[in-house]
């Protein structure tokens, strides 16, 4: 009995808490440092991706801007450092910022290759690590873990939106023709209006060449960001005379190679409108080869049901881009309105 007193005593069993107390806040002390670690390596990782895609950014924009591989690099180290990641600017070696190809895949993924004949997108890759500027990241009780500091990484790519496109467009005479709106060529050049305004909005670093084409094929407007003196060349246009839809895309493929104004790292685009059949000239399919040749991507848009659809689908096919038929000038400016908006800029990872 008297060891059983021993035992209930209430002194003992205050002892017995205390230990139990002690034991539990001990275990909780270590959950909460576990917890602010946590908490601050989620902090630092979205601080990382923050940085890095701000400098990829940057750096895209100024490649688009400048047309220079140095100063895009400049520019992607320059807002790194503005971004604090733990405490600090994000430093970045050279190295660490790639300028090169971004490509939209079958699997619609963009996918990038450093380097590239005409360069569109700039790579970066933040890091702080034991081969970074600024070292690892230290942990505030890492060391109750065994683990004092952490390696986060992050990389991020844009593509610059730059891009050098053709206008070819068909003034021959079948564009005279009546529409419920008004005429072929009326529908046409509401239709390039509403292609101006969506590339201003969506693609505002493009430039772009006019091409018109009947019997003969000329170049009007070189290479230009001021896209009223297009539209104002296009509201001039007069119908007359056959089609010859292998001159005019020679002339607007050699828009993009030879003009003064061309821009190094441009993607080149044509896009080439016709209401009709090539009746002079020849076939465009040896034209649009040597298009492809120049890596130009080439979308085309017929108008109207006497239009040679199953050429300018093959014209298309070849050049990489897309073949759209319209019916009507509301169909028309619709292919154009969508054309435009597969141009716009994305950030691709």
């Amino acid at each position: 009995m008297l060891s059983l007193n021993n035992t209930m005593n209430p002194s003992n069993r205050s002892g017995a808490m205390l230990v139990m107390v002690a034991f539990v806040l001990i275990i909780f002390l270590v959950i909460a440092a576990f917890c602010v670690d946590i908490a601050y390596m989620h902090m630092v990782r979205a601080e990382m991706r923050t940085a890095v895609d701000a400098a990829s950014k940057a750096g895209s924009e100024a490649l688009a801007r400048e047309q220079d591989e140095d100063l895009a690099i400049a520019a992607a180290l320059e807002f790194s450092e503005r971004n604090v990641v733990a405490g600090n600017g994000l430093t970045l070696n050279r190295d660490d910022v790639q300028i090169g190809t971004a490509t939209l895949g079958n699997s619609g993924r963009f996918d990038f290759e450093t380097g590239g004949r005409n360069p569109n997108s700039v790579s970066v890759l933040g890091r702080r690590d034991e081969q970074g500027p600024d070292g690892r990241v230290g942990l505030f009780f890492g060391n109750v873990f065994g683990v004092d500091s952490v390696a986060p990484t992050a990389s991020s790519t844009s593509a610059a939106s730059v891009r050098d496109i053709a206008l070819i467009l068909d003034r021959s005479g079948s564009m005279t023709a009546a529409t419920p709106s008004g005429t072929r060529l009326s529908d046409l050049q509401n239709a390039v209006g509403v292609f101006l305004t969506e590339i201003e909005q969506s693609s505002p670093n493009s430039a772009i060449s006019l091409t018109t084409y009947a019997t003969n094929s000329t170049r009007d407007i070189a290479l230009t960001e001021n896209f009223a003196f297009i539209q104002a060349a296009v509201d001039g246009l007069a119908g007359d005379g056959f089609t010859n839809i292998f001159r005019s895309l020679r002339d607007g493929s050699d828009s993009l190679e030879q003009d003064p104004n061309r821009r190094r790292f441009a993607e080149r685009t044509i896009i080439l409108m016709t209401d009709g059949n090539f009746n002079v000239g020849g076939t465009p399919i040896p034209s649009a080869q040597r298009a492809a040749g120049f890596n130009h991507t080439i979308h085309t848009i017929t108008f109207s049901d006497g239009a040679d659809q199953a050429t300018m689908a093959q014209v298309a096919n070849i050049g990489g881009g897309v073949h759209i038929h319209a019916d009507n000038g509301a169909d028309l400016a619709e292919a154009f309105r969508e054309i435009a908006r597969t141009l716009a800029v994305v950030l691709i990872e």
